[in-house]
């Protein structure tokens, strides 16, 4: 049999959803800050955060002559969390990555087909 139809093992698969946070100018900074939190308060083991430039649409645009306006930094964070846990954690994100701030950044959720769950070894040691 093959490892395709053998689904002794296969991992189980839970529905679950992505949120994705992106933090713009000065809020970057706050990243590790809420990466850390989303794991000591939420147990969040499965996150990615990416620094990264575009043009934000809702910043001034001086340019001169056609050029586009300056990049800025943005830092994208993306987290996948049980479909039971998601509005809870949708929350969480707005509320300390203090979203309800003009140009701080936007938060959105989607569903997702599926994911595998996994836990870290004990005895790893803790990155700060």
């Amino acid at each position: 049999m093959d490892s395709i139809t053998d689904t002794k093992h296969h991992l189980s698969i839970k529905a679950v959803k992505l949120i994705t946070c992106v933090l713009n100018g000065k809020n970057i900074d706050g990243e590790g800050d809420l990466l850390h939190a989303l794991y000591e308060e939420k147990k969040i083991t499965r996150a990615n955060s990416i620094k990264c430039r575009g043009y934000a649409s809702l910043f001034d645009a001086k340019t001169v002559g056609d050029g586009l306006p300056e990049p800025r930094f943005a830092r994208i964070i993306e987290v996948i969390v049980p479909e039971t846990e998601a509005d809870d954690v949708f929350d969480f994100i707005y509320e300390k990555a203090e979203l309800g701030k003009p140009g701080a950044g936007v938060v959105y959720m989607a569903s997702l087909l599926g994911a595998s769950s996994y836990s870290l070894p004990r005895d790893v040691p803790q990155e700060v």
